[in-house]
């Protein structure tokens, strides 16, 4: 008996260890109420979320329900008995006869097959707020809007609410009011409301009229939309000042480019440079594009190589597929220079004497540099002297010229230089250097002594080149005289070497003495040798 005591004891402890094990593990489940507080007007209604999860042994069906009840207040909810888990919707209603004030409901879960209470009821609270009666306003802004045919409306909705516990309560817009051709748009956040005009919208003022609700409160609030004719297309204009510069090779000059809307929304303009810019020129734009009005300038650079003359460069603007043009004009001059002039062109001066002549320097496109004057080709011992040797073109000055009595004479080739901003420029005269008188005379009597006396080498050279004719002839003579002396004295000296002469007849060969003029035999006339 003890035996069987002792067992039953022990069954007895394990079964208490196994319950007392067991209940948590079987009721291991959660209940929770979101939001945790609520705030609704005397007469209004609101709504908790109610959510159940975890398990529960045998996963049996779980209730829910309020307890103690609130008087005033009534609870229902959306789901409830169904197996965990599960998420309901306790909705909450208050008698328009509550007090304001703070209520705290306790919610219950518990498994269906337990009873209330007993293991496994779970509790929460939902709080609740009763404020006083529930209203609200609703404005749009701006109160008025103008808008092009097409174009769209955007009004801001802006809701104020009785009591500030309210904030955030849900306004059911109910209706939109829009005229015709025209169609509208609800933005929850920001509030908004957009309203779409159309071509077919005819021009003209509208009323736009919003209401919305919210336990059980209405109110409508409304706005003006003036509709437009239809904006026009978007379009510039482009011009530029001045229309004409004037620049020197070398020189820099500068456009203003205007760019002006003429109507239309504005867009981005791409200005660009084309023409007939010539070789040595380069243009630049500053800035290149923008949204009209606006100004951009044009930098021409030009260099020292670039060629006169006058060319016409246009400026051009587009945007998307409307192009614009400006010309201008660019006249690119000759470059800055001087020229020289000098008067007269020859001089005859007499040794011993002086002459002069006139220069005139000349500055040309607005040369502005010193220039120097200076001299070459002068003979030797001849000086000449500037009155003034350098200054600002336009200017004169007078070279003077000395002839010394023993300078060279003849024709001579002057040159005056004219040096000046990198640039020299030249002018030629002639200097002619004649003899004194007494000199000339000198020089003709020596002439005509050395016709009458023997000839120098020099004078015998002079004489030749004056009367080569008559030298000619006269060498000619005397070559014959000269021949026909040898000739004479060759026969003479044969003579002598040959002896008597002798004589032979032609016809029969007899030799016959000197001194017959007949042949001795036959009588015939004798040749003489």
């Amino acid at each position: 008996m003890n035996r069987i005591r002792v067992g039953i004891t022990l069954l007895a402890l394990f079964s208490v260890l196994l319950i007392a094990n067991s209940i948590p593990a079987a009721f291991a489940w959660n209940l929770d109420v979101s939001p945790g507080s609520r705030t609704v007007a005397a007469g209004g209604t609101t709504s908790f979320t109610i959510t159940v999860s975890g398990a529960i042994a045998g996963n049996p069906n779980v209730q829910l329900l309020v307890s103690p009840p609130i008087l005033g207040i009534s609870t229902s909810f959306t789901v409830n008995n169904v197996p965990s888990p599960f998420t309901s919707t306790m909705i909450v209603s208050v008698d328009p006869s509550k007090a304001p004030g703070a209520y705290d409901i306790p919610v219950w879960a518990h498994p269906s097959n337990v009873l209330y209470p007993g293991p496994g009821n779970m509790a929460a609270g939902a709080h609740l707020i009763v404020g006083s009666t529930f209203d609200f306003s609703l404005t749009l802004s701006p109160p008025s809007i103008s808008v092009k045919q097409g174009d769209t409306a955007s009004y801001q909705i802006f809701i104020t609410y009785s009591d500030p516990s309210y904030s955030g309560t849900t306004i059911t817009v109910q209706n939109v009011g829009v005229g015709p051709g025209m169609n509208y748009q609800l933005i929850p956040s920001p509030p908004t409301l957009n309203v779409l005009t159309s071509q077919a919208t005819p021009q003209g003022s509208y009323t736009i009229t919003l209401t919305g609700s919210a336990m059980g409160v209405v109110h409508t609030t409304s706005a003006l939309l003036v509709v437009q004719p239809p904006a026009p297309p978007f379009d510039f204009s482009i011009s530029a000042s001045p229309t004409q510069q004037t620049v020197t090779p070398g020189a820099s000059t500068t456009y203003s480019i205007t760019v002006g809307l003429v109507s239309g929304t504005s867009q981005n303009v791409v200005l660009a440079v084309s023409g007939s810019v010539p070789s040595g020129v380069s243009t630049s734009l500053n800035p290149t594009s923008g949204s009209p009005s606006f100004n951009s300038i044009l930098s021409i650079s030009t260099m020292s190589s670039a060629a006169p003359g006058q060319y016409a460069i246009t400026i051009t603007g587009t945007a998307g597929t409307i192009t614009h043009t400006a010309t201008i004009t660019l006249t690119i001059g000759q470059a800055p220079d001087f020229r020289i002039d000098v008067s007269p062109p020859t001089q005859t001066v007499t040794q011993g004497q002086t002459t002069s002549y006139s220069v005139h320097v000349v500055g040309l496109n607005g040369f502005n540099s010193q220039v120097s004057l200076g001299i070459a080709g002068l003979p030797a011992g001849v000086g000449g002297v500037f009155s003034v040797p350098s200054s600002l073109p336009d200017y004169s000055s007078t070279l003077t010229v000395t002839v010394p009595s023993n300078s060279p004479t003849g024709s001579f080739t002057v040159t005056i230089t004219g040096s000046g901003g990198g640039i020299t420029r030249v002018a030629n005269v002639i200097l002619a250097i004649n003899p004194t008188q007494t000199q000339s005379q000198t020089q003709s009597q020596a002439t005509i002594t050395t016709t009458t006396m023997p000839l120098t080498q020099g004078g015998l050279f002079e004489t030749l080149q004056q009367n080569s004719l008559i030298i000619i002839a006269a060498l000619v003579l005397l070559v014959i005289l000269f021949g026909a002396l040898a000739l004479s004295r060759s026969r003479h000296a044969a003579a002598q070497q040959r002896g008597p002469s002798r004589n032979f007849c032609g016809k029969c060969g007899t030799e016959n003495p000197e001194s017959n003029e007949f042949c001795a035999n036959c009588g015939s006339k004798l040749r003489s040798n």
